[in-house]
């Protein structure tokens, strides 16, 4: 672990206790605006990690003070435990709310524990009978960072967030609203990422909903874990509510349900 002065030791610290700080709680009239407006909404998440936590093979520091937590990919999950419930995001439902979608993008963005954060977008046309293109613009943004294994891995995922919505019995909620959370090792980092999009529905008497023709916008963020800093910050994270890598993956809906396989996949 590096030493740091005490001058920067006291700077994570604020930063620390500043990104803990919950997000406002709305007035119950403003609340239910946001309500109203999201009943044609829907939450559809997914997370990733490498299989084994092994990823490419290359090393990581040992955990040190933080060896209770079994691997760093356990470290990373609490982070984001802790980035879910500050922002009032369920991952576990599909119940979606603006406010806690909002909220956790900026907290996730802002983690302390990250060395860097990088955000950038694209777009992709698809519809009910292609879907290929989305996949391969999430290749593009994710592939640099990841084992074949593991990409592999995210692709599955985003097929079983796929057949999430698909499944969706409220024949209102024709916005879908899909997050997939990445968990990387790769070259000696453990990279953290966040892949967004929304997705418009019609739903189909007899059939489901399904994709409408459109372009839509994918969103990723991603940094590197620090481990130096997780390190010094040690009592900070042994105060959150820990969640191993594999009760972060195995918690949301999507978890569930098969890979959709749909021929648009391919198309």
């Amino acid at each position: 672990m590096t030493n740091i002065s005490k001058s920067q030791m006291r700077r994570e610290a604020a930063e620390t206790l500043l990104w803990e700080t919950s997000t406002p709680k709305l007035s119950p009239a403003v609340k239910r605006i946001f309500e109203l407006a999201d009943e044609d909404h829907a939450l559809a998440v997914g997370n990733a990690s490498d299989p084994g936590s092994r990823g490419d093979g290359s090393k990581l520091p040992d955990l040190g003070v933080l060896e209770p937590f079994g691997t760093w990919e356990s470290v990373a999950s609490t982070i984001l435990h802790k980035t879910a419930s500050l922002s009032d995001f369920n991952q576990a439902s599909t119940n979606f709310n603006a406010v806690a979608w909002e909220a956790y993008l900026h907290k996730f963005a802002t983690i302390p524990y990250l060395g860097s954060y990088t955000s950038d977008r694209r777009e992709a046309r698809i519809s009910s009978t292609s879907l290929a293109k989305a996949v391969d613009a999430v290749g593009d943004l994710v592939q640099s960072f990841m084992t074949p294994e593991n990409y592999a891995g995210v692709v599955t995922t985003i097929k079983k967030i796929g057949q999430l919505a698909v499944d969706n019995k409220n024949q209102m909620q024709t916005h879908s609203n899909q997050q997939v959370g990445v968990l990387s090792h790769f070259d000696g980092r453990l990279q953290v990422a966040c892949i967004r999009t929304e997705v418009s529905m019609t739903y189909k008497q007899n059939q489901g909903f399904e994709q409408v023709q459109q372009t839509i916008e994918i969103y990723r963020g991603y940094g590197h874990l620090d481990f130096d800093k997780c390190q010094r910050n040690s009592a900070s994270l042994f105060s959150y509510d820990g969640q191993d890598v594999d009760e972060w993956v195995g918690e949301t809906p999507s978890s569930k349900k098969p890979p959709n396989d749909c021929p648009a996949w391919n198309n």
